[in-house]
């Protein structure tokens, strides 16, 4: 039994992150997986759809439906919730409350401050992000050709009503950390290219 368990544990291979994750590089719009992948990311920026009325509701649905008939090629979608970090807005509230005189305006102001702590203590403060992500065999023309795709399915987007952003290097190596480190804010000017991706096969 001893000696079972024993030879189990020299049997354990140690794996990197990037063997994990299964990531080669970041480069430019492009991931690059171990297994031969090119990966491109758009980021959409969500609409509250319930702020429609139920014919604007299927208006908006059929033009979605309308402007992704001819998309055959496989995609993903990843939504994820990530931590805001209010400090900034709360440092704004009371730059406001040290000016302001009146009652009323101060009494306002006092509470929108309270609810910024409320949402940082309970970790509740969360942004949702919406990711569409297309991928090609590691071929001779696959980055243009998924340059090609990612801006048509922008442009799709761009007429159903959304706005949206091709990631480059610096956001989808901060996607990747947000992915790893979701109870972490992360700082939106913070540069994640001084500590690039170690590669480790």
């Amino acid at each position: 039994m001893l000696f079972s368990r024993k030879k189990k544990d020299k049997d354990k291979v140690k794996m990197s992150a990037n063997l994990f994750l299964n990531i080669k590089d970041v480069q430019g719009n492009f991931l690059y997986t171990i297994d031969n992948k090119v990966l491109c990311y758009l980021r959409i920026f969500p609409k509250n759809c319930k702020l429609m009325s139920k014919v604007e509701q299927v208006a908006h649905g059929k033009s979605i439906t309308r402007n992704f008939a001819s998309e055959l090629k496989p995609l993903k979608l990843y939504f994820t919730n990530r931590p805001i970090d209010l400090r900034k807005n709360q440092d704004f509230q009371a730059s406001l409350m040290e000016k302001e005189k009146e009652a009323l305006k101060f009494s306002l102001l006092d509470k929108r401050s309270r609810s910024f702590g409320v949402l940082s203590t309970t970790g509740k403060a969360l942004e949702s992000e919406i990711y569409l992500i297309i991928w090609a065999d590691n071929d001779e023309y696959v980055e243009q050709e998924l340059i090609k795709r990612v801006s048509e399915i922008r442009m799709k987007l761009t007429n159903s009503g959304y706005k949206t952003q091709i990631l480059d290097e610096r956001l989808i190596i901060q996607l990747i950390n947000s992915y790893n480190n979701p109870d972490i804010a992360y700082i939106e000017d913070q540069n994640y290219l001084e500590s690039p991706l170690q590669v480790k096969i």
